[in-house]
């Protein structure tokens, strides 16, 4: 027993000792060997996508690139790495559906001072990739990363959203990104007159108590990207034909004046939309969803805004 406590004091003596020895022969790691830097990207609002409406070589995004050192880190230069996704661009036979493909990430740019101002056409991301112009089509996306390369040698390669980006976030990696894709400017949101006639319900409904035509107001609201949330999909006829709320859930989404509807109202019902007539003030659809809720609508602008004469299913 007593062999076994001399051991056990010699143990924690050598264990105490190895725990203070002098920083020469263990130094503690530098905190700074672990803060690297971030991007700051400021994207041109009037160039950040490319429009499928213009002729698409000269189409290009432009923003500026700023980087962040947290007082340590200094920075030599940043990469501009493109990755692209081809929509639609692989069958699954599995699954019998188009799924998207994305691209490897090419070299596009570097920049090597700060603040620096850098654009991307259509064109020169057609030849980075290796594909001619018109390989590109509505809905393809792009992708730009930033590898950030320090004096010292290391380079940062973790993309950060780009709220970190804008802000001294917690300094461990670099790299904001800037997405976009093929797309059209859409500017349907606003707000419209209605007036519904031809009305059906479903089963229950009475589509008998509505009057000839139910008129009101409604809006679609812009939610970014081409899509829109639609007030009232039933243009009144819940109100008399259901003694209900406004069917909400909605969206129409516009892509280069095409239109088509994604989502459900509060009672998971699917909606379709077809054009039947525009002439710029009045819009007239044939609206139902799948429960046998129908109607007839004249949609009138009320906000200075016309109906796109090009505006199709």
């Amino acid at each position: 027993m007593k062999k076994i406590s001399i051991l056990t004091v010699v143990f924690a003596w050598l264990i105490l000792l190895n725990g203070c020895q002098d920083e020469d022969w263990n130094p503690a790691p530098d905190i700074n060997d672990n803060i690297g830097a971030v991007t700051k990207i400021s994207v041109n609002p009037s160039k950040n996508f490319f429009n499928a409406l213009n002729p698409l070589a000269s189409e290009e995004v432009e923003f500026t690139i700023d980087v962040d050192g947290f007082d340590v880190t200094e920075v030599s230069s940043v990469d501009i790495m493109l990755t692209f996704t081809e929509k639609d661009g692989t069958y699954n036979e599995l699954e019998d559906v188009y799924v998207d493909k994305v691209y490897d990430a090419v070299k596009v740019g570097e920049v090597t001072s700060f603040p620096s101002t850098f654009s991307l056409t259509a064109a020169a991301a057609a030849e980075s990739l290796g594909v001619d112009l018109a390989f590109f089509k509505v809905g393809d996306g792009f992708n730009l990363t930033f590898p950030i390369h320090s004096t010292d040698g290391r380079t940062f390669t973790v993309a950060l959203n780009s709220d970190l980006c804008q802000q001294p976030a917690q300094p461990s990696f670099g790299g904001c990104n800037v997405r976009w894709s093929i797309a059209c400017a859409s500017d349907l949101g606003g707000s419209y007159d209605f007036s519904t006639t031809v009305i059906a319900a479903g089963p229950g409904g009475a589509a008998g108590n509505c009057s000839n035509p139910v008129t009101g107001t409604g809006t679609l609201t812009a939610l970014g990207g081409g899509r829109y949330a639609v007030s009232d999909a039933t243009f009144g006829q819940y109100d008399c034909a259901w003694d209900d709320t406004p069917a909400v859930g909605v969206r129409l989404v516009d892509v280069c004046n095409k239109i088509s509807l994604t989502g459900s109202d509060q009672y998971g019902l699917i909606y379709t939309f077809v054009i039947k007539n525009n002439d710029g003030t009045n819009l007239t659809i044939d609206w139902s969803n799948d429960y046998g809720d129908a109607g007839t609508t004249v949609l009138t602008r009320t906000d200075s805004k016309t109906w796109p004469s090009e505006l199709s299913n």
